[in-house]
């Protein structure tokens, strides 16, 4: 021991104080015979080994105390690297990581601090602290994992997240009047499966834009084609937009597709159109604000080609296509009808079951389907404004169905911000949003035909934790899964915030 401190003294003399003629000659003496045995010269020469001890012996002795005067290096001497005193360059030699009752601060062998400067090793994102904070005891921020999370901020709201392909989609604002209308190109590096850190392009990148004159509510994209159609919640009539080519990075008006006449006594609320895009061969768009006012058009002419033979004024909450013929419609108060269009006449509904408890206050209720082949084995999920989900099977849609209550803070307030829809590439699995400033994930496979209450197998509140200059509370407006990727899902809210997120669960398989 005694040896080794005296081996770095010398070491540390020899660098600090002599000059350079100095050490040339200490370096033998008359006999020409080294001070120390050979064999121990190269255990300590490592110039960043002695910087590395110089730190700790200085973090140790100095840390909290008086300084102590030193005699100043001599003006002729070399001083080589950097100067100690610069803590911002000091790095932790080893890394430690520690709770709420280790200090923070740089780490060395002798002091133990766990590091407050860590970066994620994929993302370059710096890890967040938070002092005297502690996870909520009804959060199992264990299920608080994700794979990937990249963060976008637009200059107005979105209430609309709709895929144009599987790097881009379209957001519009939804303000009172004029609104941008955008294709926005996700993060490259989302897409980076393999050798992610030689990836750097992680922003989103605004591809093709527009103006609308008024707010946009509903936007969806025409499958096989360049076209969207948004209404503006305010009337029944449609707007056709191109979304622009490698050409042209405007988005252009094109045509309107108009709609039925309100009726008198008709909100205000209930007069905008709910959309469904077509897969039929020729481009077509399903819209209509209420039941009885359903039509089919054709996209580039405009022209009716199917009407719901009807007289019914049920305001609608969603439209969706399950088939080339045959469509689903959602009533606010929950009836579900499946249509076929080759027939004009209405079928019967499905109503919901009747709630767990009886309740006075309003309800009402939003709808989304699986896609697939097989129209009759397509399953519909039901979300009410009093977190009730119910599932229905389309091959016996008045039997038995499963149903839960969600834990989510259901205060009746969610409105046209309501959101449910299954994941296209993940079994049994669907989000919910609209409640809160999150997006919660849960799993069907368990639940029963009695409404109980289910926990979500994720939840994304990264819209209410991240810092945000709105003093109201953030509330989700809008979330879609991606259409090939399992467990990545976007979702817009009230503060401007675009989010993609791959989530983990740490009790399923990785895809």
């Amino acid at each position: 021991m005694d040896d080794d401190l005296d081996e770095l003294l010398d070491e540390v003399e020899k660098k600090f104080f002599y000059s350079d003629s100095t050490r040339s000659e200490s370096r033998t003496d008359s006999t020409n015979t080294p001070k120390y045995p050979r064999e121990k010269d190269n255990k300590r020469s490592d110039p960043e080994d002695i910087d590395a001890l110089l730190e700790e012996l200085l973090d140790e002795d100095y840390d909290g105390s008086t300084p102590v005067e030193t005699e100043p290096i001599p003006k002729g001497s070399k001083v080589e690297g950097k100067s100690l005193s610069q803590s911002e360059d000091k790095k932790c030699r080893p890394v430690f990581l520690g709770g709420t009752s280790i200090p923070n601060g740089v780490g060395t062998l002798l002091s133990q601090r766990s590091c407050d400067q860590l970066r994620c090793t994929s993302c370059d994102f710096r890890v967040l602290m938070f002092e005297d904070q502690e996870w909520d005891s009804s959060c199992d921020y264990l299920f608080l994992r994700y794979k990937d999370l990249y963060v976008y901020q637009l200059d107005h709201p979105t209430r609309v997240l709709e895929w144009t392909s599987g790097k881009t989609i379209c957001v519009a604002g939804f303000g009172p009047d004029r609104n941008e209308i955008l294709e926005l190109h996700l993060p490259p590096k989302l897409f980076a499966d393999e050798n992610k850190g030689l990836c750097a392009e992680r922003d989103f990148k605004v591809v093709h834009g527009g103006f609308s004159d008024g707010p946009v509510h509903r936007l969806r994209h025409i499958q096989g084609t360049r076209c969207v159609v948004t209404n503006n919640g305010r009337s029944s009539s449609l707007q056709v937009w191109d979304v622009g080519d490698d050409e042209s990075d405007v988005f252009r008006r094109t045509s309107s597709i108009e709609g039925a006449a309100p009726l008198a006594g008709q909100a205000a609320g209930e007069r905008g159109s709910q959309v469904a895009a077509g897969p039929s061969p020729q481009p077509c768009v399903l819209h209509g604000a209420l039941l009885g006012h359903v039509q089919l058009s054709q996209l580039a002419s405009g022209d009716t080609c199917y009407t719901l033979e009807t007289d019914s004024s049920e305001p609608l909450s969603a439209l969706q296509f399950v088939s080339p013929w045959v469509f689903l419609a959602c009533c606010r108060n929950g009836n579900l009808f499946a249509v076929d269009t080759r027939s004009p006449s209405l079928p019967p509904p499905t109503p919901v079951p009747p709630p767990p408890e009886a309740s006075t206050d309003p309800v009402h209720w939003g709808m989304h389907a699986t896609a697939g082949a097989d129209v009759a084995g397509c399953r519909v999920a039901r979300l009410s404004s009093g977190a009730e989900v119910v599932v229905s099977d389309l091959r016996n849609p008045g039997g038995p169905a499963r149903r839960a209550l969600l834990e989510v803070p259901a205060d009746g307030s969610a409105g046209d911000h309501l959101r449910v829809s299954w994941a296209p590439a993940l079994e049994d699995c669907l989000a919910v949003s609209g409640f809160d400033g999150g997006v919660q994930v849960f799993s069907v496979s368990t639940w029963g035909p009695e409404a109980r209450e289910q926990r979500a197998l994720f939840q994304h509140r990264g819209h209410s934790v991240l810092p945000s200059e709105r003093s109201a509370p953030v509330r989700t407006t809008a979330h879609a899964w991606h259409p090939d990727r399992p467990r990545t899902l976007l979702s817009a809210a009230t503060d401007g915030s675009v989010h993609v997120w791959d989530w983990v669960h740490p009790g399923a398989a990785q895809d």
